[in-house]
């Protein structure tokens, strides 16, 4: 029988819980999957096999790094100095691992590190704004100069699915707001994070909110696909 030389696992956090991906991450260690580098790809995450081994992981802002090939050098070098490798980026993270139970800290400063969630949350209010102007506001504006607002009755199933999409997204951009706000105050309040915690009980949402977004983008392809081929003239 083949050994197997890779592991896929759908990830059951969510992309601001940052506190929750850190945890999973280590108990995948535990289990003997250790995460690769650049394992991380869209929902899923690949490891490699392994023996059973003691493994931290830690989440740190991409903000300073608009690039998506990861930290500059340097900023890896420090990182291995302390012990910590980099593997992989998800979204606004670097994910970071040590195999060595006396590293030391990548951010020990919970004010810093509530001032870099602050960036973080502004930057999901910016695409909060973003997704509501131009999902929301301007088609409706553009109708309305066009004194075509009756078309939304008229014509409901042309608009339903988009705005359905719309709302959907807003909706989990204000819950990572919110989310970030919350785990802001909380390192505000020189509480460092909780780096073990329990993950299981948002997996399951986490995998009903996946599918909610997968199936309104794949009715919204459809509409789109169908729009096309009917409107436009052979």
């Amino acid at each position: 029988m083949k050994e197997r030389t890779r592991i896929r696992k759908l990830i059951p956090c969510a992309v601001y819980d940052v506190e929750a991906m850190e945890s999973w991450l280590s108990d995948q260690a535990a289990q003997g999957c250790l995460l690769e580098e650049d394992g991380i790809f869209g929902p899923w995450a690949y490891f490699v096999p392994g023996p059973t081994r003691p493994a931290a992981y830690r989440l740190t802002s991409s903000l300073s790094s608009p690039e998506f090939t990861g930290p500059d050098e340097e900023a890896r070098d420090l990182s291995a100095a302390y012990g910590w490798e980099y593997l992989a980026r998800r979204k606004e993270f670097y994910i970071y691992r040590a195999v060595s139970p006396d590293v030391r800290e990548l951010d020990t400063d919970p004010q810093i590190q509530a001032l870099i969630l602050r960036a973080v949350r502004r930057r999901t209010i910016g695409s909060i704004a973003t997704l509501l102007v131009m999902g929301i506001c301007y088609p409706l504006f553009l109708l309305a100069k066009d004194g075509q607002l009756g078309l939304l009755v008229q014509y409901p199933w042309y608009w339903m699915i988009p705005f359905a999409c719309v709302v959907w997204f807003l909706s989990l951009s204000f819950a990572s707001s919110r989310h970030y706000q919350r785990l802001g105050r909380h390192l505000q309040e020189g509480r460092p994070l909780d780096h073990q915690k329990t993950w299981r009980p948002q997996a399951r949402r986490h995998l009903v909110c996946s599918l909610v977004s997968a199936l309104l983008t794949g009715l919204l392809v459809v509409q789109l696909v169908l729009v096309l081929v009917f409107t436009t003239p052979f």
